[in-house]
């Protein structure tokens, strides 16, 4: 075999080849001690094998065997080692906390040679804080901060780089409330009112809401998607208690259950809308469009005389249409 360590550079192609004499002559096959081949195989037949355009999921130590059926087959190794630019990945990238929390920001670096891994807020090295706490593993590195402070929310970068390039992730560190989640049922209306409810979780108090709303279809039925009409409210002047989420699991901070009730709908249309919180940090994201739809009308006919004759209710709740036959007792 050629040396016991070879060094290759990501991207490259290498052959590994295995001589061996015997009488009669021997039956070579390849294994990697680490796992299946590169090409899935546990073992391949003949005295070499290649590996083209190779990343650091080739590198192991392969194992050439040889056997002619005379004796203990023989074996010998050979280690590669693939030489990449680092690889930066994270599993949470946006953090909600608030004041006084503590946060831990992590992330997972690979590269070979060793990547130096670094720290930064908003494209800015950080500053030496005792409530900042950096650490460095062999593949995880993580940055604590307790407790965290107004000033501490911002973007953090884990930057990593070696001889052969650099990577980075970025992990938001933020006050801000997360999306609303709406919680309504779509066939809740009235005739001219439906109630949104839904909830947010946010690390203090919401203080403002905004509801966006508007008619999917003209009266005629046709597609219609106009101006969305906007109510702004503050919580001050409403009911808006932290409680247990209905989403399951149930995430991690206070969540805030709000209602606002629209009163200004016509009868049997579909609308959609949308909701986002204020904390004191600013804005949430807009939620997921929610649709939803009014009832039609109620009509009630009666007979002239009332007596004799049937009177006629009909009560629609969409998509049916209910007809009653009430015959009253003369």
């Amino acid at each position: 075999m050629s040396p016991a360590v070879q060094r290759v550079r990501h991207g490259a192609s290498l052959t590994l080849e295995c001589l061996a004499d015997g009488n009669p002559p021997a039956a070579i096959s390849w294994s990697r001690q680490q796992g299946p081949l590169p090409s899935g195989a546990q073992a391949e037949e003949g005295q070499s094998i290649r590996l083209q355009n190779v990343d650091r999921h080739v590198a192991g130590t392969y194992v050439c065997t040889a056997s002619n059926g005379v004796g203990r087959p023989s074996s010998s190794t050979m280690t590669i080692q693939v030489e990449y630019p680092p690889e930066v990945t994270t599993k949470q990238a946006l953090h909600h906390l608030a004041e006084g929390d503590k946060a831990h920001l992590e992330c997972q670096v690979v590269g070979h040679p060793t990547p130096t891994v670094t720290w930064s807020r908003d494209g800015r090295p950080l500053s030496p804080d005792p409530r900042v706490v950096p650490y460095h593993g062999t593949l995880h590195h993580s940055l604590t901060i307790s407790p965290i402070q107004e000033e501490d929310f911002g973007d953090y970068t884990c930057s990593a780089e070696n001889s052969l390039g650099q990577g980075e992730r970025t992990l938001r560190l933020s006050g801000l409330p997360k999306k609303p989640r709406m919680t309504s049922s779509p066939a809740g209306g009235e005739e001219t009112s439906y109630t949104l409810t839904w909830e947010a979780e946010s690390p203090s108090l919401i203080t403002m809401y905004r509801v966006e709303y508007r008619p999917r279809q003209h009266a005629s039925g046709s597609p219609f998607q106009g101006e969305w009409k906007v109510r702004l409210q503050s919580t001050q002047a409403m009911t808006a208690h932290p409680g247990p989420s209905t989403s399951t699991p149930a995430p991690p901070g206070p969540i805030y259950h709000l209602s606002h009730a629209l009163r200004d709908l016509q009868p049997a249309r579909d609308y959609e809308a949308v909701v986002a919180v204020e904390n004191k940090y600013g804005w949430s994201s807009r939620s997921d469009v929610f649709n939803f739809y009014t009832r039609r009308e109620v009509a009630v006919g009666r007979s002239a005389s009332g007596c004799g004759g049937g009177a006629l209710l009909s009560s629609a709740l969409l998509p049916l249409t209910l007809l009653l036959v009430a015959s009253p007792l003369c």
